[in-house]
C-alpha cells in the first residue's frame, strides 16, 4: 500500500492530504503538525487579538478529529518533524507519542512561514503574530498593557495598530518605509492609508530601529527613545525550510524550488505553502508569496498529481488585501517601480471617485491606480483603497493580468452596473480610460 507523509498541517498541507485522499481512498496519510492546530487561518489573530471572536477553534476550518474520522487521515499534532532522510524515505518525528520512524512513498513538505526576528536585550514582553495556536496567550498578554510598539508597517502591523486601537490601547508604530504599506502600493495610495492610521495611533516614519531593550519596554531608533509597556515585532515573514536546507534545492527567493507539479528535485517529494518558491505570472521570473489561497491551490496541486490525476500550478500574480477601520486595501500585479526593477516601461493612471451612483446615498471614496508597460500595452499591476466593493474590482484585475490583457482588452470587461454598489463607469474602467489616452 503507498504511504504519503505531509509535514506541516496547515493550509497546503491539509488540501495536499485531503486531495490525494479523494483520488486514491486506500492510500496511508499521515500528518505531522508541531501545533495543536491544524487547517488553521493566522490572518485571523489580530481580529481574535481585536476581540472580534473568543472561540479560538474557530482559526481550524476543521479540527484534526474531523481528518481523522471523515478522510481517514492519520493526523499527528503536537508532533515534531525532526529529521528527513530523503534517500532513505524516512521521517523521524517526537511528540505527545513519544519519538517516531515512518517510511514514505511520497512527502509533501509544508512547513510554512516563519517571523522575521529582530535581535532584542530580554523578550518577555516582545510579541510575533504568527501562529494561532498562540494566539490566547498572546491576547491575554497584549490586554493587560496599555502603551504598545509596533515594529513595521506592513499589512500585519496596520492590521494590528487596528485591533489594538479598537481595544484602547496606546499604539506606537514604527516604520522604516517612507509610508504604511510600502510593499503593496505606491506613494499615491500609501500616504491615504498612512494619514488614515496616523489619526489613531502615533505613526513614525522613516524610522529605522537600532535596539529593543529591556525585554521590550525601550524602543532606540535612529531618531528617537521610546518608553513602552511591550513590543510587537511585525518586520515580514521568511520561508520555513530549516529542515531542508542541504537537502532540497533552494530557489532564488529562499523558498524550496518546485518544478510546475509543485514537485521537488527529489521525484517523491513535493513542496507546498509558505515555505515553496512559485513563478510571477506577469514577469515570469522566481517569485515567493506567502498567502493562504495560494498555500491551498499549491497544496491541491501538490495532492492531485500524487493522487494520479496530473495538474499544473500556473504562478502567481500576488493578489493582496487587507483592511484599516473604513478602508480596504487591495493590490495585485507589480508595483510602479518593481516593474521597472523587471525591465518593463511603465505608465500608470490614479483616479479618485466614488463607488455609487451620483443620486443613490452613501456613496464611498475610492481610488484606483493602473499600471501598463507603455510598448506592450500590458496591463502589470492595480492598486484600490476605497471603503467598500475593493475586493471584487481587484480580483477582477487579478484575472485580467493572470490572462495577460492589454489595456483595451481591460477596458472592454462587461462589468455589472447597479447604482447602489458600483457607477456607469466604473472606478477601475475610468483610470484604464484615462491610461488610454495618456
Amino acid at each position: 500500500m503507498e504511504k504519503l507523509i505531509v509535514i506541516g498541517g496547515g493550509a497546503a498541507g491539509m488540501s495536499a492530504s485531503s486531495k490525494a485522499r479523494r483520488l486514491k481512498p486506500q492510500m496511508e496519510i499521515e500528518v505531522f503538525e508541531a501545533t495543536k492546530m491544524v487547517s488553521h487561518a493566522p490572518c485571523g489573530i489580530p481580529y481574535f487579538v481585536e476581540g472580534l471572536f473568543d472561540n479560538e477553534e474557530l482559526f481550524m476550518t476543521y479540527t484534526p478529529e474531523f481528518f481523522i474520522e471523515n478522510r481517514k487521515i492519520n493526523v499527528r499534532t503536537n508532533t515534531k518533524v525532526t529529521e528527513i532522510d530523503l534517500n532513505s524515505r524516512i521521517v523521524y518525528a517526537e511528540g505527545k507519542y513519544g519519538k517516531t520512524k515512518s517510511e514514505y512513498d511520497y512527502l509533501v513538505i509544508s512547513t510554512g512561514s516563519k517571523p522575521k526576528r529582530l535581535p532584542t536585550e530580554g523578550e518577555d514582553r516582545v510579541f510575533y503574530m504568527h501562529h494561532p495556536a498562540e494566539a490566547v496567550t498572546l491576547r491575554q498578554k497584549l490586554w493587560s498593557l496599555n502603551t504598545i510598539a509596533i515594529i513595521g508597517g506592513g499589512i500585519l502591523g496596520v492590521e494590528a495598530a487596528e485591533a489594538l486601537s479598537e481595544r484602547g490601547k496606546k499604539v506606537i508604530l514604527i516604520h522604516h518605509g517612507k509610508y504604511l504599506l510600502n510593499k503593496t502600493l505606491d506613494a499615491e495610495l500609501g500616504k491615504i492609508i498612512t494619514d488614515r492610521v496616523s489619526r489613531d495611533v502615533e505613526v513614525k516614519i522613516g524610522e529605522a530601529v537600532k535596539e529593543i531593550k529591556q525585554g521590550g519596554r525601550t524602543i532606540v531608533t535612529d531618531k528617537g527613545k521610546y518608553e513602552v509597556e511591550g513590543t510587537i515585532v511585525a518586520v515580514g515573514v521568511e520561508p520555513n525550510t530549516e529542515l531542508v536546507k542541504g537537502k532540497l534545492l533552494l530557489g532564488e527567493t529562499g523558498a524550496i524550488k518546485v518544478d510546475e507539479y509543485m514537485r521537488t528535485n527529489y521525484r517523491e517529494v513535493y513542496s507546498a505553502g509558505d515555505n515553496t518558491e512559485s513563478v510571477n505570472i506577469v514577469t515570469g521570473k522566481p517569485y515567493w508569496v506567502p498567502f493562504a489561497p495560494v498555500a491551498n491551490k499549491m497544496g491541491y496541486v501538490a495532492g492531485s498529481n500524487i493522487g494520479g490525476e496530473p495538474m499544473k500550478f500556473p504562478g502567481v500574480v500576488n493578489t493582496q488585501i487587507t483592511k484599516y477601520k473604513e478602508y480596504f486595501v487591495g493590490r495585485v500585479g507589480l508595483q510602479e517601480e518593481e516593474a521597472r526593477k523587471y525591465g518593463f516601461h511603465p505608465v500608470s493612471a490614479t483616479i479618485s471617485g466614488k463607488t455609487r451612483a451620483r443620486y443613490y446615498p452613501g456613496a464611498k471614496d475610492i481610488h484606483v491606480k493602473v499600471i501598463a508597460d507603455e510598448d506592450t500595452k500590458r496591463v502589470l499591476g492595480a492598486q484600490i483603497v476605497g471603503e467598500e466593493e475593493v475586493l471584487g474590482r481587484i480580483d477582477m484585475m487579478a484575472a485580467a493580468i493572470m490572462k495577460g490583457f492589454t489595456i483595451e482588452d481591460t477596458f472592454f470587461i462587461e462589468m455589472g452596473y447597479l447604482p447602489a454598489i458600483s457607477r456607469v463607469w466604473d472606478p477601475v474602467i475610468v483610470a484604464i480610460r484615462k491610461l488610454m489616452r495618456d
